[in-house]
């Protein structure tokens, strides 16, 4: 039988049994005394904060038959909402807690990088994307943050002197960097660029050996791996690295054995 609340019905067996009133045509398992009651008394508003909790859409609700759509319009218009999702501001104040929680978590168990990938923050629903910008979080690129929340070297102070020292002292040699939260902190800062491979080289060397190929390849229109390797000081596992960051920065590009500046080409990152 398709029915809808508030229709009518007759009760049969061998002879009429009773007469009857739908409150829900699509109840929950389970007698839920309080529920019928609240049904019974048809407050659009109220059944609506009833049965609403977490994000779902108004033609998922009017599928429920509970209501008339002006009923479900003004229950509706009591909720919070994104897009076309409708869920009880409670739900909403409870998501944003949590998630700054987890956020200050974050941050204070790496400081190096306090911020949570979104698809990380929010469950794999398809209302998330819509409830993101209302929880009241910073959003860089991909990552969400405490607001003002900024990347900090806190007890990693130590390790980041030592790790420069090694650089400067490298020259344009690569340095492998066994901690890559700090290496990308300090890329970030332009201390340092990655070359691959869990390598880097100091900003100050890779602008050098960046010059150094400018300056070959507008007097020679190409550059060779052992020519950089020569040019840069370096060994030839340094120079294909280097140069390998230069190729993915769209700084150079590969033709056999040799690089060529592509056209306009940008600055590098170091």
């Amino acid at each position: 039988m398709v029915a809808a609340r508030g229709d009518r019905l007759v009760l049969r067996r061998e002879t009429t049994l009773g007469g009857a009133r739908v409150l829900d045509p699509d109840p929950p398992r389970g007698a839920e005394p309080g529920r019928l009651e609240l049904l019974d008394r048809g407050d659009p508003v109220s059944i609506v904060r009833a049965i609403v909790r977490e994000p779902v859409t108004g033609s998922d609700l009017q599928g429920h038959g509970l209501l008339e759509p002006h009923e479900l319009a003004l229950g509706l218009g009591e909720l919070a909402h994104a897009g076309e999702w409708f869920f009880a501001p409670e739900w909403l104040d409870e998501l944003r807690a949590k998630t700054r929680a987890r956020l200050a978590e974050r941050a204070e168990a790496s400081p190096l990088d306090p911020g949570i990938p979104l698809a990380q923050l929010l469950p794999a629903e398809p209302w998330a994307p819509a409830v993101a910008p209302l929880l009241e979080v910073e959003r860089r690129g991909t990552k969400a943050y405490l607001p003002g929340a900024t990347a900090r070297l806190g007890e990693h102070e130590e390790a980041a002197a030592k790790l420069e020292a090694e650089l400067a002292a490298a020259g344009s040699d690569a340095v492998k960097v066994e901690d890559r939260a700090l290496a990308a902190f300090l890329e970030e800062q332009g201390r340092l660029v990655r070359v691959g491979d869990g390598f880097a080289v100091g900003a100050e060397a890779y602008a050098a050996a960046w010059k150094a190929l400018v300056e070959e390849c507008e007097s020679a229109g190409r550059i060779t791996l052992a020519r950089f390797r020569d040019l840069a000081g370096n060994s030839r596992r340094s120079a294909q690295l280097i140069l390998e960051r230069f190729d993915a920065d769209g700084l150079t590009r590969r033709i056999g054995d040799e690089r060529v500046l592509r056209r306009r080409a940008p600055t590098p990152s170091g």
